[in-house]
């Protein structure tokens, strides 16, 4: 026989309708006239997966069959429906009344005939009203009412998917309404309008190193979410980012005759000059701060300069894919400059590069380097090229067998490759070894700037 508790037991007052409140975001609840029902009044999952299901429906009712395909979309009918009778049954045990949940005319009612509050409800009522009237106070107000996401113990459920995404998206567009972009990008990390305007933010109080932070913390996000960089627009806010930092300071002194030495070398004639340039020292020498006045050096003179990001990992050629996505980002025009078998190469690094051909047998590394060229030589449009990579000890083999194929090649490109020491057996050791022995590269080791000049050239 079934048992069941007592109205007055859980908190209702005679005579008066008792209320329902349920919390679905970030959490579940239920109380009964304000006092909270405890966990264990709810004997089983599929009692909570019922009223949960019911709390999302308009008027909270929705057909019998259309609950048992939901919550038990695996099982034939017969079982379905044994599993709603006991899920029925301890849902009404646990809300203290026979009639909280009641079956009529094929259909499933909760807390018919009494007030019920959801908070999910709430909250859309607050949202879209303030985002109908474009206002930022009430868009923030109305973001206070999203808890957390939508019944995070039920994530995996397919019923409670489509509310999820559809509230998920509401507190998102209540944040950029109310320009709360820290709490989007926490929410959302991906979304680059948001990092732009920290950015910017940083930038106008002077901040640039917290700039460059959200800068990285948004390229990090994009690489492991989507396998995508950062956009055209992200791109220049952080060009122009960098170019405001200081590049003659403390971590330049001592390092007239390298700079002199270098600023000889870009003068050179392309055929003349080195492949590449790499400077070797350890972390906090200086070195990116001498890669920034090198670029300085190289675009007064007229060169393009192009960054690659060394961290870039998880996929094969992950430097040199980012780079042709940088470029491509910026100027779509290239894939045509390039040629069909080019475009067709770069297509296999990134999606970025499509529509192309289908290509013919495997990706082989000569085929990325000379595609990877053409397009340097296109962006460049006939000028000297920098190619900057910072961080080069954690380039993977693959894309090091790359760079280091655009060294010999040699000019209009020149690479310069700053890398703390690195094992001799490592890929990249041994094959920056070979390229100064056969003079393609000059190396210099930076030290410790104890005297007035700390470096020396390894010839």
């Amino acid at each position: 026989m079934e048992t069941i508790v007592p109205s007055l037991a859980i908190g209702n007052v005679p005579g008066q309708p008792a209320r329902l409140e349920v919390a679905l975001l970030g959490r579940f609840a239920v109380a009964v006239d304000g006092v909270e029902i405890a966990a264990e009044r709810w004997p089983s999952l599929r009692a909570t997966h019922l009223l949960q299901l019911l709390s999302l429906q308009a008027r909270h009712r929705l057909s019998r069959d259309l609950v048992i395909d939901a919550l038990w979309p695996q099982l034939d009918p017969d079982a379905g429906a044994a599993n709603l009778r006991k899920a029925l049954h301890h849902a009404r045990q646990a809300l203290g009344r026979h009639d909280s949940i009641v079956q009529h005319a094929g259909e499933l009612m909760l807390w018919p005939e009494r007030p019920v509050s959801v908070d999910i409800e709430v909250f859309e009522q607050h949202a879209l009203l303030a985002l109908a009237q474009h206002d930022a106070a009430a868009s923030a107000s109305a973001a206070g009412f999203y808890e957390g996401d939508l019944l995070p113990g039920s994530r995996y459920e397919d019923w409670t998917e489509p509310a999820r995404e559809r509230l998920s998206a509401l507190y998102l567009d209540l944040l950029r309404a109310s320009a709360q972009w820290e709490r989007l990008v926490q929410q959302e990390p991906t979304d680059e309008p948001a990092h732009r305007a920290l950015m910017q933010r940083e930038i106008d109080a002077g901040n640039r190193a917290a700039a460059l932070r959200w800068y990285a913390q948004l390229r990090e996000a994009l690489r492991n979410a989507l396998g995508v960089t950062p956009d055209a627009r992200t791109e220049a806010l952080y060009a122009h980012c960098v170019a405001g930092l200081q590049t003659a300071g403390p971590a330049l002194v001592g390092r007239a005759q390298l700079l002199a030495q270098v600023a000889a070398w870009m003068a050179m004639s392309p055929t003349e000059r080195p492949g590449g340039i790499v400077l070797r020292g350890p972390a906090g020498i200086g070195k990116t701060a001498l890669c920034r006045e090198i670029a300085s050096q190289a675009r007064e003179r007229g060169w393009t300069v192009l960054r690659a990001d060394a961290a870039e990992t998880g996929r094969a050629y992950g430097v040199i894919a980012s780079l042709a996505e940088r470029l491509i980002l910026d100027d779509r025009s290239l894939l045509d400059r390039i040629g069909g078998p080019a475009r067709t190469v770069l297509s296999l690094l990134s999606p970025l590069a499509a529509p192309a051909t289908v290509p013919l047998g495997p990706l082989g590394r000569h085929q990325v380097v000379g595609a990877v060229r053409r397009l340097l030589l296109a962006a460049a449009q006939g000028g000297d090229i920098l190619l900057l990579v910072d961080d080069g000890h954690l380039i993977d083999d693959a894309d090091v067998d790359v760079l280091m194929q655009l060294a010999i090649a040699g000019g209009p490109v020149c690479m310069l490759l700053a890398t703390r020491p690195v094992a001799a057996s490592t890929t990249l050791a041994r094959s920056l070894a070979r390229l100064q022995r056969a003079g393609v590269t000059q190396s210099v080791d930076l030290d410790p700037l104890d005297d007035d000049e700390s470096c020396r050239l390894v010839t």
